[in-house]
Parts: structure tokens; sequence; C-alpha cells
């Protein structure tokens, strides 16, 4: 009987997924994250210490920020039960279904880009509501992806915040006087997101909808290692 995929293997491939999420949201979608709940905090942030708390701008990011709650919480709920090892088995499918229902309304409405700050960046495409449909979709699924994260994570592989993967790649380095524990999987999963939200950058040229195209088929991919992948043995 062939063995199971290795479970890591699928949270890699969640790397490249989320930047090309977040570059699809933040460059196109009105300058707001999907997963980076940091950014729209700062953002929203930004607002009140501009007395701009209701400007557009502001009201994007709280459509990111409440799906993601919602879906962590679903998630939460999930792997907090019983049968903990069951939330990889619902919760990843959900968290897929969400990508893929964004990814297939971006095709559909062909939402016109609108960057970082508000500006309209193509003419033509769908009206105003439309773009944050789409970014709640995708932040309630990465709500559910970070909760599972942790959860059922790997150690030292990041698919998103990578600030402390860098810290602990340099600073438990041979060059620091450190072990270097797991340097390969740290510089990987770096290098991973960094090329996904590169790629998804340059995929824009080809419409919104582009980059959500090529995350939906990285995890179709990565669907079965994450929901029947093997876990690494303890270390």
């Amino acid at each position: 009987m062939a063995l199971s995929p290795a479970y890591k293997h699928g949270v890699f491939a969640l790397s490249a997924i989320c930047g090309l999420v977040d570059a699809a949201c933040f460059l196109a979608l009105g300058g707001v994250f999907a997963e980076l709940m940091t950014g729209n905090l700062l953002l929203i942030a930004f607002a009140i210490a501009a007395g701009n708390l209701f400007g557009a701008h502001a009201v994007a990011c709280l459509f990111a920020i409440v799906p993601f709650c919602v879906g962590a919480l679903a998630a939460g709920a999930w792997a907090n039960g019983r049968h903990q090892l069951g939330a990889r088995l619902i919760g990843y499918p959900v968290e897929y279904a969400a990508v893929l229902l964004a990814t297939l309304l971006a095709l559909v409405l062909d939402p016109h880009r609108v960057g970082p700050l508000g500006h309209d960046l193509a003419t033509g495409g769908a009206g105003e509501w439309q773009r944050p449909m789409i970014v709640a979709l995708l932040a309630f699924a990465m709500g559910i992806h970070n909760a599972l994260m942790r959860k059922h994570g790997v150690p030292d592989i990041a698919t998103n915040v990578l600030t402390l993967t860098m810290t602990g790649l340099l600073s438990e380095s041979r060059w620091a006087g450190g072990r270097s524990p797991h340097w390969r999987r740290r510089l990987l999963s770096i290098l991973l997101f960094v090329a996904g939200a590169a790629g998804g950058a340059w995929l824009l040229r080809y419409g919104v909808a582009a980059p959500l195209v090529a995350a939906s088929l990285i995890f179709t991919l990565a669907l079965w290692p994450l929901m029947q992948g093997r876990a690494d043995p303890p270390s």
C-alpha cells in the first residue's frame, strides 16, 4: 500500500498560496490583507489618527477582519472538539471551498483593480460591492487557515507572518553561535511566500482573478496532503 504524502508538503504549499492571496487583495482589491491582520489593524489605526475612521479604506479593512474572525472561530471549534484530528478533514476543505468560490466570483464578476491607496488601476469591470465580497471570502478562508496552523502547524514552516521565522533563521544560525535547527524549512517557507507574492503581483497584469486561479490550482494539489498527510515524527 502506498504511503500517504507528508503533511509538511501541503503546509509548504500554503506558504505560496498566502503570498498569492495577499498580493491580489493588497494590490488589486482595495489595499487590504486577507490573512495579515496586523496590516489591517495598522491601517485602521492610521485612519483613526487621521480622523478618517469611517473612510472607505478603513471600512474595507473591516470586510477582511470580521470574516477572518468568523473563520478562526469556526476552525477553533473544530480543532478544540473531541476529535481534534478531524479539524484537518473539515477545516481544509472548507478553506479550499472559500478560496475556490472567491476565485470563481473574481472570474465571473471581473472587478476592476483598486490599488492600496484606493486609486482605480483599470477601467471597466464590476462595481464597488464585488471586491469586498471576494476579500471577505478570502479572509474567511485565511481565518480557518491560521486557526488550523495553531493546532496543526509544522514547526519552523511559516505560511504568512515571517518575522519570527526570519528571526529564528538568523538568531539561531551557526553564524550567531546557534545550532541552526530546521534552517532549510525556515528558508524554504520564506522563499515560497515571497515567490507567491511576487508571482501574484506579476499575474495581476492578466486580471484580478489570475493570482487567485494560481492559488486555487496549488490548493487543489495540496488538499490531499493537508487532509491525510502523515506528520513528521517528534524530533
